[in-house]
């Protein structure tokens, strides 16, 4: 069955760098994050495939040993499995699309 939702409105998971909202279907995750200037993810990894792309702001994006610098329009890829970071230098508005489900931000919801 299909849904909708306004990103900004959806439920939200408030971490330390930054507010995330979740919208999962059968298979596929898209997460709105919300960060402010200066806010950092610290390096992590998952087994989840993921897309980011910046709807607003200015970030800063480490995949492996790759830094990018990101901005409005930008799209990145990061396997799953690898390690990443971001550091937000603008306040900022980013989706990620993430494959599979990522089951441990939607149990936080529940």
């Amino acid at each position: 069955m299909a849904r909708f939702a306004h990103t900004p409105k959806l439920p939200a998971i408030q971490t330390p760098a930054a507010i995330l909202r979740p919208f999962a279907g059968e298979k596929l995750m898209l997460l709105r994050a919300e960060a402010k200037a200066g806010a950092v993810l610290p390096a992590h990894a998952h087994p989840h495939e993921q897309i980011t792309l910046v709807f607003s702001g200015r970030m800063r994006l480490r995949v492996g040993e790759t830094w990018l610098e990101l901005g409005p329009g930008d799209v990145a890829h990061v396997p799953g499995g690898v390690e990443h970071e971001v550091v937000f230098l603008e306040d900022t508005v980013a989706f990620d699309a993430f494959h599979p489900l990522r089951e441990d931000l939607l149990e936080k919801l529940r």
